[in-house]
């Protein structure tokens, strides 16, 4: 749990496999989703177990397929979450179109909540700022890149460029200013937004100088799923400093 409970403001439990096994690297990526919260939404979170190995699409798909997902969701139902959100791109991307889907309902069937995840939320994300064309940054190794980008043009969407670090482990303490360089060389001119992968990324303090040098949307893996848990709570998602997609233009998440 990540602080004090209030019972008289909505609730967000939010679930994310922690690779990094240090509190205070967990506390930090904890500190990033709940960056992309109003004041007025609490949030309590649980942890699944990653073990130590290389981050390859096989390691994704096992463990988006264990029961740790749904688990956590039990766990967290004693805060009584209003919405749930699954934190994790590459485990929720990793069984292609529909493996998103699959988590967010049983973790649904689970506790009896709505829920999303970063995949499902990034699709409607890049969809409500009408992008059909988008440049990806990630940390990924060359397996889990190849099925992101097969992911998201599933949907429609077209990948113009997409840019990886293939980091085999340590995904979650990549330095800022790395993945930030690494968003604006994948960057090109008729990408209509950016988008960097993996919920270890926190960029949530460098998205608006981001965008302003690059002139388009920078979405990132924490602060769409923030933004489509909020949707799912029926509030508003109006925050100053966290980018195009929560300037309160984008309104909607069909």
């Amino acid at each position: 749990m990540t602080r004090a409970t209030n019972s008289s403001l909505p609730r967000l439990g939010a679930i994310y496999p922690d690779d990094s096994w240090v509190d205070v690297e967990s506390k930090a990526v904890v500190a990033e989703f709940q960056r992309f919260l109003p004041d007025s939404v609490e949030m309590v979170s649980a942890a699944t177990y990653v073990p130590a190995a290389d981050n390859t699409l096989d390691l994704a798909i096992a463990l988006a397929e264990n029961g740790d997902i749904e688990e956590a969701a039990r766990r967290l139902l004693r805060y009584q979450p209003c919405c749930y959100a699954y934190y994790c791109t590459t485990i929720s991307f990793a069984r292609g179109v529909g493996g998103d889907l699959d988590i967010l309902r049983r973790i649904t069937e689970a506790t009896g909540k709505p829920a999303t995840t970063t995949s499902t939320a990034m699709i409607k994300a890049l969809r409500a700022l009408d992008v059909s064309r988008v440049a990806l940054a990630s940390p990924y190794l060359p397996d889990v890149e190849q099925q992101f980008v097969a992911f998201i043009q599933a949907h429609g969407i077209e990948v113009a460029r997409s840019c990886s670090l293939s980091l085999k482990q340590g995904h979650s303490i990549v330095p800022p200013e790395d993945i930030c360089q690494l968003a604006e060389s994948a960057d090109i001119a008729d990408a209509e937004a950016v988008f960097v992968g993996c919920t270890g990324q926190k960029l949530g303090a460098l998205i608006d100088d981001m965008e302003a040098r690059l002139g388009k949307p920078v979405l990132t893996a924490n602060q769409v799923t923030s933004w489509h848990a909020l949707q799912l709570m029926r509030l508003p998602a109006k925050l100053k400093g966290c980018g195009r997609l929560f300037s309160g233009i984008v309104t909607r998440a069909d």
